[in-house]
């Protein structure tokens, strides 16, 4: 039998962990909505979302209350849910659109660099340093072929 004490420790943590799977939802949802997948992908993503939050759900279960799931643990993943989408997710979303907007002008900005390093810095970069190594190979070959002494790694004939 759990002590009373800590089986609200166990309902606290799990009204914790319906808060974390239901701001995960937000970012999935968010996700989403920049990604903008067609609709097989859409259903792809829905179900590997569901069984990636199933596996940390019996996961958490595992480490919380050793994976006894009894009506309370339903109970208060639901209430987590139900709190954090009747107080935080409408702020929280907020956030992750904005932060998602500023990460897509990271990422042309970026993108942008990138391009233009490769045509400034890379592409006259290679071709300065294919025109100063083709002279050394071709002494490299000349040296090779006109290399006095004998047979090479000293076998004797």
């Amino acid at each position: 039998m759990i002590p009373v004490l800590e089986q609200w420790q166990i309902f606290l943590a799990l009204c914790g962990a319906g808060l974390l799977l239901a701001f995960g939802f937000d970012c999935y949802r968010v996700g989403r909505y920049f990604w903008r997948p067609k609709r097989l992908r859409t259903h792809m993503g829905d179900a590997l979302f569901w069984l990636i939050f199933t596996a940390l759900t019996f996961t958490l279960l595992m480490f919380i209350n050793w994976g006894e799931v009894r009506a309370y643990v339903f109970l208060a993943l639901g209430l987590g849910t139900i709190l954090y989408a009747g107080f935080l997710s409408r702020g929280m979303r907020r956030r992750l659109y904005t932060g998602g907007r500023l990460l897509a002008r990271m990422m042309a900005v970026g993108r942008r660099f990138l391009r233009q390093t490769v045509l400034v810095v890379i592409i006259p970069g290679s071709m300065v340093f294919s025109c100063l190594t083709f002279p050394f190979a071709a002494l490299r070959l000349f040296l090779r072929r006109h290399h006095p002494g004998g047979p090479p790694g000293g076998v004797k004939g």
